[in-house]
């Protein structure tokens, strides 16, 4: 039997500060990629029941920065494991040592907040529905890795845990303004390409007619409020085994 961990009890907010805090022995100094990553590994592991993997493989990333991304197991936490949230931390491939700057270090911070809470919105839907998989979405994409991006943005429960990291940037953009953030989503163009917003409506073309388009945008407009307290869910179900 697992030791349980009220997974509720995070918030945005709280999550920043729980990586925010390391900072004091990475920022502005210069370290390979070696110490940085287990600096990092050893701290968040230390904060929460996860695992952390380094992937250093991807050339097209930026250099000189750790980017980071998250995966759910619902295999290992319907069987009682401890650990079935991953954490991977990306290194450009040529970079042997870095110095991340107090600005990087907080985009850092952000984004771990939203890894998280993206895989925990996930583990929450696998355990409300006893961890059964639930039909994809079907792309008609003429091109394969368009209609693979597109399957998966698509996947009703991707939509539902972008939808509140979509929330939390344009909060962060435009405060808690609907109209605003409203007009954004319906105007937004290619020149705008590193939100997550901007991510997926590219993945189906800058379309806003596409029902997917559409049922994100409606989506992202429910998020605010929760958004807004940066905690993903209304009650705490299926948060604490």
């Amino acid at each position: 039997m697992r030791e349980s961990f009220n997974w509720s009890s995070l918030t945005r907010n709280n999550l920043y500060t729980m990586l925010y805090r390391a900072g004091d022995d990475i920022v502005g100094q210069k370290m390979s990629i070696k110490t940085l990553h287990s600096r990092l590994s050893s701290h968040i592991k230390s904060c929460l029941p996860v695992m952390v993997k380094k992937w250093q493989y991807d050339a097209k990333q930026d250099r000189g920065f750790p980017y980071m991304g998250g995966s759910y197991d619902s295999d290992l936490d319907k069987k009682g494991k401890k650990k079935f949230i991953e954490v991977v931390l990306s290194y450009h491939p040529a970079d042997q040592e870095t110095r991340i700057t107090r600005y990087r270090w907080t985009r850092l911070c952000s984004l771990f907040a939203d890894t998280i809470l993206h895989e925990m919105i996930h583990m929450r839907q696998y355990r409300s529905r006893n961890f059964k998989d639930i039909p994809g979405y079907e792309s008609t994409a003429y091109y394969h890795r368009q209609r693979m991006d597109q399957e998966y943005y698509g996947h009703r429960d991707e939509m539902g845990a972008h939808s509140f990291n979509i929330a939390c940037e344009l909060l962060d953009r435009f405060g808690y303004d609907p109209v605003s953030i409203r007009h954004h989503m319906d105007t937004i163009t290619p020149r705008i390409k590193k939100s997550t917003f901007a991510k997926f409506i590219a993945t189906f073309d800058w379309d806003h007619d596409h029902v997917k388009v559409r049922q994100m945008k409606k989506k992202v407009l429910k998020q605010l409020e929760y958004a807004a307290y940066g905690r993903p869910f209304k009650t705490t179900t299926h948060l604490t085994y």
